[in-house]
């Protein structure tokens, strides 16, 4: 999860009671930074206008243009009107990426690990990793167990990107533009608008050689 900060002022369609149109979705996507809200894929096809608070035919709620956020497909579905009371990735006065941390599990078909950073997490963080964790993991249904294979192997792709830019800077005999190049890679996928960015920056900060031997790259974030 990552911040975001809103655009002013809220699409044409708005107004007029639309919030399901191409303008929405234009002033979104950049705003997300092209990825889903919730699980950082970026490119998505089946992107959606996802309620941040469900609005249960609540007028104000459905066409309020602070409560409309970029989401994917499965993100939304996942989320539906049962998960409340949720960290805003929209509000710029807490630091959402510094709450909860991502990591990778050792292969695709198992579980990612989502979890507070505190030790006594808010409501709203226990709330928001209990969604991440769904996100990323659940395949209860045939669809489901589908868009999950699908979004890890998007992000085992990213992954391997990172894993062999690493090999690369810890090889001594590998040229020095060779590791040049890797150490932009990783700042690279640091940077926040990189697809499941929380993700890669967890592993660095849990990687002893590249936070000792590469700790400028901490700058990135």
């Amino acid at each position: 999860m990552f911040n975001v900060t809103r655009t002013y002022p809220a699409p044409d369609s708005i107004d007029k009671g639309k919030y399901n149109e191409k303008d929405v979705l234009s002033a979104l996507k950049p705003m997300f930074l092209e990825k889903c809200y919730l699980c950082e894929r970026d490119e998505i096809q089946d992107a959606e206008v996802e309620h941040f608070v469900p609005h249960q035919s609540d007028v104000a709620l459905k066409y309020d243009w602070e409560n409309l956020y970029y989401s994917c497909s499965r993100c939304n579905s996942i989320k539906s009107n049962t998960h409340v009371n949720l960290l805003d990735c929209a509000n710029n006065a807490i630091d959402v990426s510094k709450l909860i941390s991502c990591m990778m599990p050792s292969a695709p078909s198992e579980k990612v690990t989502v979890k507070a950073i505190s030790t006594k997490p808010t409501v709203q963080t226990k709330n928001t990793v209990t969604l991440l964790d769904k996100c990323y993991n659940l395949e209860n249904t045939a669809l489901r167990g589908i868009s999950r294979e699908s979004l890890m192997e998007q992000m085992w792709e990213h992954y391997t990107d990172l894993l062999l830019a690493r090999q690369t800077l810890r090889k001594k005999k590998a040229a020095a533009m060779d590791k040049q190049q890797a150490e932009q890679v990783i700042a690279a996928m640091l940077d926040l608008e990189h697809p499941f960015s929380v993700f890669w920056r967890y592993y660095y900060l849990n990687d002893a050689f590249l936070m000792e031997k590469y700790s400028k790259l901490r700058a990135v974030f």
